[in-house]
């Protein structure tokens, strides 16, 4: 499986006063779940919650596939992500900036 092949699903359901979209991306037979993201929208904001790659399938592409489908979803919104020190420069090659410690990073929308 490749990149360019992988299909990422999304399915939003309202949470309270957010909206939540959730991310698949499943294995070739369409069963598993071989990459999961969660973001949380509220008005012009969205903070990724969560990109998860199957141990088995890291390296393939799928986390880059889940995170520039969350970017395309929410392209007109800031996206806010809390995350580990040594995934700050795979965010930043998606345009996402340091903000802030503890390891907040944001990626402005693409709205002028």
């Amino acid at each position: 499986m490749t990149a360019a092949s992988l299909e990422v699903r999304c399915e939003v359901e309202q949470a309270g006063e957010y909206q939540k979209y959730e991310y698949f991306v499943y294995d070739i037979y369409g069963i598993g779940v071989i990459g999961y993201g969660v973001v949380y929208q509220k008005g012009n904001s969205v903070e990724i919650k969560v990109i998860n790659v199957d141990r088995l399938h890291r390296g393939e592409g799928i986390g880059s596939s889940l995170l520039q489908r969350i970017i395309s979803d929410h392209s007109e919104r800031t996206i806010y992500v809390r995350t580990f020190e040594s995934l700050i420069p795979w965010y930043e090659k998606f345009g996402f900036k340091l903000y802030s410690e503890p390891l907040l990073l944001v990626r402005p929308s693409s709205v002028v």
